[in-house]
């Protein structure tokens, strides 16, 4: 029997959605993994959520400065790992170079 399963979720105010359709011999349980993957990534359930309840918009303000904040932050350590790493590498590399020159000035 072909059967075809398709798995999907509309929203007709926001007119999104999400749709997965069934590949050639994979398992049900893989099917409902993807759309459940899908479906956490576009954000429509915390949206939801976040529509459950009034919340007054200086509430909001405060809350997505807060976000922005914890994000600058985040992108912040970031850069300071990256620079860390960077700072070990050139430093291995400066060694690596000076052993180089000391092996060919004793060849000599």
């Amino acid at each position: 029997m072909n059967e075809i399963k398709i798995m999907s979720y509309y929203n007709r105010k926001e007119k999104s959605g999400v749709c997965v359709v069934k590949r050639k011999g994979e398992p049900d349980e893989a099917l409902l993994r993807r759309f459940r993957k899908k479906f956490s990534k576009s954000g429509i359930m915390k949206e939801y959520k976040e529509k459950m309840y009034f919340e007054k918009s200086s509430d909001k303000k405060r809350r997505k400065r807060a976000q922005a904040a914890q994000v600058r932050r985040q992108v912040e350590e970031k850069r300071e790992k990256f620079k860390k790493k960077q700072e070990k590498y050139n430093r291995k590399m400066r060694i690596k170079e000076g052993r180089r020159n000391n092996d060919k000035s004793n060849r000599r």
